[in-house]
């Protein structure tokens, strides 16, 4: 086999891994990757080349990757940085890190949406509550019958504390999930 059949072959193999991309974005990495074989190959580095590269399918998960951290960090919503952490997660001990960080600020947000939320619907049960006899506080919402000492230190400013702590929370979430986006994002490049 001809050092331009080899690039052909990988080239198309590349392709059929690719078929989730839309067509110009396929076509730009299919034109990269041949342009890079093509150069190498002028080298006398094909080999060298192909072997960096890995197989088609993993050149292909690499773009892909490189494409969901793309979109996260453009598209700046919670839900795209939250996914493609996600999508990760299983392959990159970064995303991983930043999935479980950023989650768990995502899962305070959802508490306090919650507390706020049941302070509209049943404002008794919901509060900052102060146990006098144990010295503790709790925030968000118990059965008040079953631990009569206790006392609501927030009254009517519950909502909107809870309203801002959630904003907090989501922010700081956001804000986490787009760091280890930008972490994941420093890694050196397939081609080089």
């Amino acid at each position: 086999m001809t050092q331009a059949n080899r690039i052909d072959a990988y080239i198309a193999a590349l392709s059929r891994a690719l078929r989730g991309f839309s067509e110009p974005d396929r076509q730009d990495i299919l034109q990269e990757i041949r342009a890079h074989l093509d150069h190498r190959d002028g080298e006398g580095r094909l080999d060298e080349a192909l072997k960096s590269l890995g197989s088609p399918q993993d050149c292909a998960r690499g773009f892909s990757e490189e494409l969901k951290l793309q979109q996260a960090f453009t598209d700046r919503g919670p839900a795209r940085t939250f996914a493609a952490l996600f999508a990760l997660a299983s392959q990159r001990l970064t995303a991983a890190v930043g999935l479980l960080i950023s989650g768990v600020f995502f899962l305070f947000a959802a508490g306090f949406a919650f507390t706020a939320f049941y302070e509209l619907v049943t404002p008794e049960l919901a509060g900052l509550w102060s146990n006098p006899d144990s010295g503790s506080f709790f925030f968000g919402v118990i059965d008040s019958g079953s631990l009569p000492e206790t006392r609501d230190l927030l009254g009517p400013w519950l909502f909107p504390v809870a309203a801002l702590l959630t904003l907090a929370s989501l922010l700081m979430g956001q804000w986490l999930g787009r760091l280890f986006i930008r972490l994941l994002m420093r890694r050196p490049r397939m081609l080089g």
